[in-house]
């Protein structure tokens, strides 16, 4: 939560100077219409009161583009902006729009709605601040009708100048009140949102584990039926058979011990690593990963753009590689049932901002119907006892939390290729605050 407040600072400072770029072309256009405007416009140009002093007027504008262009400058050497920092912006502006405001009319002129703009930004920083542009705003306009009435001796419409002074009051308030619970809401909306993300990630780990437990009773039902058989028979044997039984048990129970090993493995469980690794890698590095099936060659082919700028990823490199594993150790196991087959090849390659990894063989490959069931859970084309079915679909789960995909070809008799794409480069939701803010570096 401490995250999306800093976040929220730095987009508040965002808007500001993005503001005050608008203000200022605003005014720049109020006072070049007055000041270069012809004697016979007086009359449609009587709404701005008064003619600006062009030195004064060019002063201030100056000051303030100044100040917004210093303001952009500090904001991108730091990574971190506090609210007070925000909060003298604001109060900055309001200042200058009072300043601007006497310079042209005072409190009859008709942009003292302006004094809205930095309330509204005050408010989403917090009620304090926001409390502080109301009555900074209310009070520069009070010194404003003071100032007029002084000027031209008392004002010719003192009930109008003091009805604008009380809706000026009345309409902040309103504002940041109406702004206060805007924010409120989408604060809640937030915490919502991110207490039903860890309730979704709660409920995955879940189902991992219940498909790790499904995967156990599975591939644990078979051993255990046959030792619970044969104790029950053992006090019915001769002793020869019951030597027999004793070393099927023992062989079972090695069996049992060797699949609760597996599931152990990292091979095996989905990993609770993050999707993003601290530092970039480049993907030639999956060669590291990868160790040689037995009895088959392994061919590893990285293109030049692999070792390049843009074949760099913070995708996590263990859960990556992990995946690879998995689809070697699987097209190694179908050329082994395949005599003379070449062996199997990985080949990584970037496309655009993906990388793409094909794991291809020449082994038996797999008709249509078999290949469209290989994702779906317990389901194997290994022999009885040599595979949990469980591999491909964990692996396909892995995938989606690395923001992949998995596809597969397959030809009967003339070996399978999966491909891997994955996208190196994740949006960066804090790349909307560009380099001002300096947390997108």
């Amino acid at each position: 939560m401490a995250q999306h407040v800093r976040h929220s600072h730095a987009l508040t400072l965002q808007t500001l100077v993005t503001t005050r770029w608008l203000l200022l072309g605003l005014w720049a256009l109020v006072f070049v219409v007055r000041w270069w405007s012809p004697p016979s416009a007086d009359h449609a140009l009587g709404w701005t009161t008064a003619v600006p002093p062009w030195r004064a007027g060019v002063a201030v504008l100056l000051v303030w583009g100044s100040c917004n262009v210093g303001t952009r400058l500090w904001a991108a050497s730091r990574d971190v902006i506090t609210p007070g920092f925000v909060g003298a912006q604001v109060l900055l502006d309001l200042l200058v729009s009072l300043v601007l405001l006497q310079l042209s009319g005072g409190a009859d002129h008709p942009f003292t709605a302006l004094l809205l703009v930095p309330i509204v930004l005050a408010t989403a920083l917090s009620p304090r601040w926001a409390a502080a542009a109301v009555g900074i705003a209310v009070l520069g306009f009070g010194a404003l009708m003071v100032a007029n009435s002084i000027a031209h001796g008392g004002s010719e419409r003192p009930g109008l100048l003091h009805g604008s002074w009380l809706a000026l009051l009345c309409l902040g308030a309103l504002v940041a009140w109406l702004v206060q619970q805007l924010m409120g809401a989408l604060s809640r909306s937030r915490a919502e949102l991110e207490q039903l993300r860890d309730a979704t990630i709660q409920d995955q780990h879940l189902a991992a584990l219940g498909t790790l437990a499904a995967g156990a009773a599975h591939e644990l039902g078979t051993p255990l039926g046959t030792v619970n058989l044969l104790a029950g028979e053992l006090p019915h044997m001769e002793p020869e058979e019951q030597r027999t039984a004793i070393d099927t048990i023992k062989r079972e129970v090695e069996r049992c011990k060797d699949i609760l090993h597996r599931m152990a493995s990292p091979e095996v469980r989905v990993s609770a690593l993050s999707a993003r690794d601290a530092q970039p890698w480049f993907l030639c590095e999956l060669q590291d990963e990868l160790d040689d099936p037995e009895g088959v060659k392994l061919t590893f082919v990285a293109t030049a753009a692999t070792r390049e700028l843009r074949g760099t990823t913070t995708l996590a490199r263990a859960s990556l590689g992990q995946i690879v594993r998995e689809l070697v150790t699987n097209a190694a196991e179908a050329c082994r049932r395949k005599p003379g087959t070449r062996g199997v090849t990985v080949r990584i390659d970037v496309d655009g901002d993906e990388g793409v990894i094909e794991v291809e063989d020449d082994g038996a490959g797999m008709e249509p119907s078999v290949a469209a069931m290989v994702f779906d859970p317990f389901f194997s084309t290994k022999p009885e006892g040599q595979g949990m079915g469980l591999g491909l679909y964990l692996a396909q789960a892995q995938m989606r939390q690395l923001g992949g995909r998995l596809d597969l070809q397959s030809t009967p008799g003339r070996g399978t290729k999966v491909t891997v794409r994955v996208t190196l480069r994740p949006p960066d939701p804090m790349a909307l605050l560009g380099p001002m803010t300096g947390l997108g570096r």
